[in-house]
């Protein structure tokens, strides 16, 4: 099949995120939509998979994804270029 190129993604992480992860503020991460980032990220740091997803496999409602500034809703089908950068916030929700 036709090779398809493979978005590198930096991903930013918040404070409550980074005990999870090691500390480290950001992440490099592979993928062509928002959707497969994230997977990747959960690939290599699988302590977040509980973060961001919940127990049927979707996206939480509550976290929230910057990309490129512009803030979105973590949108499976968003498509990423190469260098783009995502920030995943997850909402403080009260009640």
């Amino acid at each position: 099949g036709p090779v398809v190129a493979v978005a590198s993604t930096t991903v930013r992480l918040p404070g409550v995120l980074r005990p999870a992860i090691g500390g480290v503020r950001e992440v490099s991460v592979n993928g062509t939509t928002v959707r497969e980032a994230v997977e990747d990220l959960c690939r290599q740091h699988p302590t977040l998979t509980v973060r961001l997803f919940d127990e049927d496999g979707h996206l939480r409602r509550h976290v929230l994804c910057v990309h490129n500034g512009a803030t979105t809703r973590l949108d499976d089908e968003l498509a990423l270029a190469d260098g783009d950068e995502l920030a995943i916030l997850p909402a403080v929700s009260g009640g």
